[in-house]
């Protein structure tokens, strides 16, 4: 049988494409229909013709003419295929030749090169090399990976930035020791559906950050992302429906792997939290064929030498415990928690719960997570990397309490049927668990804003997320009721906090979108919410979520400012989106 893990074929499908049907410029001003491949269709293909894509085509008659451009003619240096792989590429899909085209021949996007101030990702000079590469640099034009792909002149400026990219900085761990670190040295070199994600996330960030320009008529490093998108999930289908006998541990660990990475794109970057749903789905379906994947493991294990044996013997190989899946599916988590009120109707994080297996429960998972790189590395992770594993060990885990918190609380107010947790038993949870971190919060209250360490703004985002939580929680299950001391101390410290991140580096309000929303609809202070507003509009075009917070935002000024100050019903306005949806 064959393997499969997705229960919605034509779910999967519907992801390969985005919008309704355009066709490419040129199709269009000829007046005919358009197989919509890109970058080039197959007619503009077979009539040598420039396919051009988002360029307007205008209605009607017109004074100017617009002559349909012969194709460029490709250099060397801008396609190097090869036979076998070429072969490769078209065994594939019956449109290979066509998908398997890398947007060399894409000459959309420029390098930015007239704001010195920017980051040094681009020289001042023509696109060659970089003057400071943020990773070892690619000394070809063209790269042939062991995983069929090639990557071109672009697709080595987008692998090169992943490091920098915004998903790291979000997480915060040190480049060279995290799980984005072995994927992209590891696995992302033999599986070419991991590559393509890589190339997809950094090309749609490097659009979003502004780091890359238009070329009018051509591509932008979004459609690149796109591009590789679209084909990682055509050929990551393709892979689960291959048959084969058995998975083994280590397949079913990169295909997890994948599916998070496809997770975070549309989380980062997708348009619809439909798809999202669905990848969601792809995980539950996922765990529920294969739960050997996730399983009670014991860190003892650990102990046991790799040394000690043959370096080729299933010894070492087995004493080497790996909680990568634990780490990935305890961020996916996250990710379904803040996403529930834009729009996800069913919940991973219920299920998991539901399920009563140990090895999912959200602490068990967190617990692995903290422990991945001691135990996946051993002698190799420097004492430098174990203290600061401790070092921040205590604010992860506040932060990982408020993400359970806010999923717990919206469970509340949409759950009709009634769960073990209640208005009043949330709060008292609440009020503990700040207790029980109070360090953490004097800490945040009198620490300045640099730090040469990452360990402050840990605990500056776990407890400015804390504080976030304490507001929703009135603001969805306790409307009718008034600021309490502890709300108006919770909208205070996001304030400072916000204030201290934004001196040290603006970009650490990336991290907390959250608490900005919640901040800006609860403070009374004319001034602080128009800073507040102006820094959580600065983050709009960076995020999906964003986007979605700062409509949140002006939909709850708009309703507090129609009633003259009163507070607008959060939990209202929230349903009413979903229902929209």
């Amino acid at each position: 049988m064959p393997f499969r893990l997705y229960k919605y074929r034509t779910d999967w499908e519907f992801l390969c494409f985005f919008g309704r049907y355009s066709g490419c410029s040129t199709c269009r001003r000829r007046k005919v229909k358009c197989g919509e491949e890109r970058p080039i269709c197959t007619r503009c293909l077979n009539l040598n013709l420039s396919c051009e894509w988002g360029v307007p085509v205008k209605r009607g008659r017109s004074t100017q003419i617009r002559h349909l451009q012969p194709a460029p003619t490709s250099t060397p240096d801008q396609i190097a295929w090869s036979t076998s792989e070429l072969s490769d590429a078209v065994a594939l899909t019956p449109d290979g030749l066509l998908n398997g085209l890398s947007p060399i021949s894409w000459p959309g996007d420029s390098p930015i090169v007239e704001q010195p101030q920017s980051t040094s990702f681009f020289p001042p000079v023509a696109p060659a090399p970089f003057s400071t590469p943020l990773y070892p640099p690619l000394s070809v034009n063209e790269i042939a990976c062991a995983n069929s792909l090639t990557l071109t002149e672009h697709d080595q400026k987008y692998f090169q930035y992943f490091p920098s990219s915004s998903i790291i900085y979000y997480y915060m761990k040190g480049w060279n020791w995290s799980s984005f670190c072995y994927l992209y040295q590891g696995p992302a070199a033999t599986n070419k559906v991991i590559m393509r994600m890589f190339l997809a996330m950094a090309a749609s960030d490097m659009h979003r950050q502004g780091l890359v320009v238009r070329s009018p008529g051509r591509p932008t490093a979004e459609d690149h992302g796109r591009y590789h998108y679209s084909l990682a999930v055509k050929e990551f289908r393709q892979l689960l429906e291959t048959p084969r006998r058995s998975v083994s541990v280590e397949e079913l660990e990169i295909i997890f792997a994948t599916m998070f990475l496809m997770i975070t794109y549309e989380w980062q970057f997708g348009h619809s939290v439909r798809h999202l749903q669905l990848h969601l789905h792809g995980v539950r379906s996922l765990l529920e064929s294969h739960p050997q994947l996730f399983r009670l493991k014991d860190v003892n294990d650990v102990f046991l030498s790799p040394e000690a044996e043959s370096p080729s013997s299933e010894d070492a190989v087995i004493s080497k415990v790996s909680f990568i899946p634990e780490q990935f599916l305890l961020w996916t988590l996250y990710i379904d928690a803040s996403c529930r009120p834009m729009g996800l109707t069913e919940s991973l994080y219920d299920y998991i719960v539901q399920s009563k297996n140990p090895a999912l429960h959200p602490d068990h998972l967190h617990r692995c997570a903290r422990l991945w790189g001691r135990c996946f590395w051993g002698e190799q992770y420097p004492d430098q990397e174990v203290l600061d594993d401790i070092e921040n060990y205590r604010a992860l885990e506040l932060l990982h309490a408020g993400f359970c918190f806010r999923h717990r609380t919206w469970k509340v107010l949409v759950d009709s049927t009634g769960g073990t947790d209640t208005t009043d038993s949330l709060y008292s949870e609440i009020i503990s668990t700040r207790d029980k971190f109070s360090d953490l919060f004097i800490t945040a209250k009198f620490a300045g804003a640099v730090s040469a360490r990452r360990t402050l703004n840990t605990i500056y985002m776990a407890v400015c997320t804390f504080y976030a939580q304490i507001i929703l929680h009135r603001r969805l299950l306790c409307v009718d009721s008034l600021p309490a001391p502890l709300h108006r101390q919770a909208t205070a410290g996001i304030v400072d906090i916000a204030r201290k991140q934004f001196a040290s580096d603006p970009r650490l309000l990336r991290r907390l979108h959250w608490p900005l929303l919640m901040a800006i609809i609860e403070t009374d202070d004319a001034g602080h919410r128009v800073w507040l507003r102006q820094r959580l509009f600065e983050l709009r075009d960076t995020h999906s979520e964003y986007i979605w917070a700062n409509e949140v935002a002006d939909q709850i000024l708009a309703q507090q400012d129609v009633s003259q100050g009163c507070y607008a019903n959060l939990a209202e306005l929230l349903l009413q989106r979903l229902q929209v949806q």
